[in-house]
């Protein structure tokens, strides 16, 4: 099918079929893995045999699982620098060794 590729181009850049044309994708990407060593091949070919799974969809499962720890990873940066940050505003605490000899006296 000839198709006029400046017609189409121009279609796709207006707003109402950019719309379309990202629905048709579905809202996901492809890649296209170049160079890829060997081993890490037969480990996911491997993996995903024991899996019942396509190679496609045991790579898009490892990449989640990976996607998730890096965002688990950055969330946790932020938690770490929010609670120093809160501790760091609470005033100076005093030494509690005596309050600790004190309430065993009592005893």
């Amino acid at each position: 099918m000839w198709v006029n590729h400046t017609i189409f181009r121009a279609a796709v850049t207006a707003p109402a079929l950019r719309v379309a044309w990202k629905r048709f994708q579905n809202g996901c990407m492809n890649i296209t893995l170049k160079n890829v060593p060997d081993k890490v091949y037969r480990t996911m070919k491997r993996a995903a045999k024991e899996q019942g799974r396509s190679l496609n969809a045991q790579i898009i499962h490892t990449l989640e699982g990976e996607a998730a720890e890096l965002e688990r990873r950055r969330k946790s940066r932020q938690w770490r620098a929010e609670l120093d940050r809160f501790r760091n505003s609470l005033p100076p605490m005093d030494d509690s060794t005596p309050l600790i000899r004190q309430e065993r006296q009592r005893h």
